[in-house]
């Protein structure tokens, strides 16, 4: 007989902390204990723990553990959807995404049948079971993301104090059943893909064949769109689950790594030795030995020599020269002498005559502003390169221009 929703809801939510303790028992629970339960949070007038016991049989919340007489625990359908509000999503194996898929592959062909012989109801039929299966799929594609992204946060803050291998235990377990499997099957190459690509191929094709029955094609749109929506969010459920593990999975892997070959090696010291890790051999590791120490007598009679040593007045210290400046050219006197010397035939053999002392550097930065860094000072000259080039020999380098010609403005 069917339970009245309204009332079923009204019990639930007066006793919530019961079903809260129920929920968290997974071995399931004698009636004593479901006694114990009850009386905490009885108030007054309400019925007796054995009459509660009753209800909650009878509202399909309990039912008995198979293996016991007097023992009971959550139904499946009250612990998922207790499971759904509570966000303690319980993961769903690969293997029966799989079978899910071949669920849509038989609809379809159902779908096809139906298409092929204009039927109608039967298309109707098919319809809803294959929109019920998708959502299905991405009920369970999202409940992974969440179990597994949950995991992973339980696993960071490791409020448990699990060791480095427990915890890679789990995140191991959770890498190879559920991610692994499921890279496999959503990858463009394989059947989940081909399988859905005939499905989106039968939705249009059947939308085209019923084209005169609004609402069957409204039917086909809806679970095309349907399928659209499980294609993309399983996607991203799971990338999502992948850019949460795998960091995870590769620190702790190595921190395993570590931590079992650290073990190891501790147990053949124990056993064998230092020796036995041959160290030396394999990490070349450096050996530093003290040889040619004088004797103690040498040092004493040093010592000896230098006793009562009275150390004269040492020599003051003489004036630091006075700082030579490195050859600078003003550019205000360069430019004036510049002015006054036009026309200049060769810029660079005018700055090595004139400006004998400077340095290389300076030599060229003058060159340089002459050309580039004072536009307004160029306006009164005119500048000509000449077509060959010339080589001027310093003492420290040998520099290679073409004469560089300054004439004033006419």
């Amino acid at each position: 007989m069917a339970a009245n929703p309204q009332s079923f809801f009204r019990f639930a939510a007066r006793y919530y902390p019961l079903l809260a303790d129920l929920f968290s028992h997974d071995q399931g629970l004698s009636e004593a204990d479901l006694r114990k339960l009850i009386e905490p949070i009885r108030a007054e007038g309400d019925p007796a723990p054995e009459k509660v016991i009753e209800q909650l049989q009878a509202f399909t919340i309990l039912e008995p553990v198979p293996d016991a007489t007097a023992s009971y625990e959550l139904t499946t359908p009250v612990r998922d959807l207790l499971s759904f509000l509570l966000r303690e999503h319980r993961l769903t194996s690969t293997k029966v995404l799989q079978v899910y898929l071949s669920d849509l592959s038989e609809l379809r062909e159902e779908l096809d049948s139906a298409a092929r012989q204009n039927m109608g109801r039967q298309a109707a039929r098919a319809l809803k079971d294959i929109s019920e299966l998708l959502e299905r799929l991405r009920q369970d594609s999202h409940s992974n993301r969440e179990g597994i992204i949950g995991e992973v946060i339980k696993l960071k803050s490791n409020r448990e104090r699990r060791t480095i291998r427990e915890r890679f235990e789990i995140i191991n377990h959770l890498w190879s059943r559920y991610l692994e499997p499921l890279r496999d099957l959503i990858d463009v190459k394989k059947a989940m893909d081909r399988g859905l690509d005939d499905l989106d191929c039968s939705l249009t094709t059947g939308g085209t064949t019923f084209v005169l029955d609004g609402g069957l094609v409204r039917e086909f749109s809806r679970c095309r769109a349907r399928l659209l929506r499980l294609r993309r969010e399983m996607t991203e459920d799971f990338h999502e689950s992948i850019r949460e593990v795998e960091p995870l999975y590769i620190s702790l892997k190595k921190e395993s790594e570590l931590v079992r070959g650290a073990s190891l090696a501790l147990e053949r010291m124990d056993r064998s030795g230092l020796a036995s890790l041959q160290l030396q051999e394999m990490m070349a590791i450096p050996v530093w030995r003290i040889e040619g120490s004088f004797a103690d007598t040498s040092l004493e009679a040093f010592l000896h020599g230098i006793k009562g040593y009275q150390p004269g007045s040492s020599e003051p210290l003489t004036d630091a020269a006075e700082p030579t400046e490195a050859g600078f050219i003003p550019p205000t006197e360069l430019f004036e002498r510049l002015e006054s010397a036009l026309p200049v035939d060769d810029l660079l053999a005018w700055l090595l005559e004139n400006y004998p002392q400077v340095e290389l550097g300076e030599l060229v930065r003058a060159y340089g502003r002459v050309f580039l860094d004072e536009p307004k000072a160029n306006e009164s000259k005119a500048i000509h390169f000449g077509k060959a080039e010339q080589r001027y020999p310093l003492d420290t380098a040998t520099l290679v221009a073409r004469p560089m010609r300054l004439e004033k403005m006419t």
